[in-house]
């Protein structure tokens, strides 16, 4: 799946759900110290080491204090960082042309569109998900103008897709321009290409595979499963002599 690579902050279309709000936050948003409070014991080098003696009591209400601690920086989180990059406006001197070029070529969705006749000129917004989650760009139309100049100032835009040589025989074959051949990136090993719109403003295509995300949220669960696992043994056994578990 393609997608425009720009950092986004993670959404969050319902906050009635513990799991997808705790899960979609980064590791690093959890502090070291309500990972600590999290497993009743201290985080070294990403290996957290439990206590050599812990109580039956103590342990439980750290362990749950530490849940609900990370639930509510979660929470609040979500409800008060607001902050994202929304889209980006350039001018186009065909607009239908250059929609055309980004669904068929570059796989992105037409989003809307809006016609401002009094104003005499018109916007589309396209993208690879619903704006109020992703980064998307508008295309500005100024009725009777054909073409601008792009200037100095202006270096690219980047989109991860898949499978770099594909897409760029699907340019090719919709009759578009490409300036730089499938290959890897000077000094690296990351497949790369770039291409031009109908008006001339250049696109870096970057091999990658599908987000991460999923992954990453599949991992964290087990991270709260874990917890609950060692607050489990450690209250079945009171004394335990060393434990090492390596975060992985």
């Amino acid at each position: 799946m393609a997608r425009l690579l720009i950092p986004l902050p993670f959404a969050a279309a319902s906050a009635s759900s513990l799991h997808l709000a705790v899960s979609r936050l980064p590791l690093a948003a959890v502090s070291a110290a309500r990972r600590e409070c999290l497993f009743g014991g201290r985080v070294v080098g990403g290996v957290v080491r439990a206590p050599a003696r812990l109580s039956k009591r103590g342990l439980c209400a750290g362990a749950e204090a530490g849940d609900s601690a990370v639930t509510v920086e979660a929470m609040e989180w979500v409800k008060k960082d607001r902050r994202r990059l929304l889209h980006v406006v350039y001018r186009v001197g065909d607009l239908d042309k250059t929609i055309k070029f980004y669904t068929e070529c570059l796989g992105m969705k037409l989003l809307r569109k809006r016609d401002i006749p009094e104003e005499r000129y018109t916007n589309a917004f396209l993208g690879y998900g619903p704006e109020d989650s992703h980064f998307v760009v508008e295309l500005t139309y100024n009725y009777g103008v054909e073409s601008y100049n792009i200037g100095t100032g202006f270096g690219h835009f980047g989109i991860a897709v898949e499978d770099v040589a594909k897409t760029v025989e699907l340019i090719k074959a919709k009759g578009g321009t490409v300036t730089r051949e499938p290959g890897p990136v000077k000094g690296g090993k990351s497949v790369i290409a770039f291409i031009e719109d109908p008006d001339g403003y250049k696109f870096e295509l970057i091999e990658r595979g599908p987000t991460p995300e999923p992954l990453c949220q599949k991992s964290l669960i087990h991270f709260v499963i874990l917890q609950r696992h060692l607050a489990w043994n450690f209250f079945a056994s009171e004394t335990i002599l060393s434990t090492s578990i390596r975060l992985r």
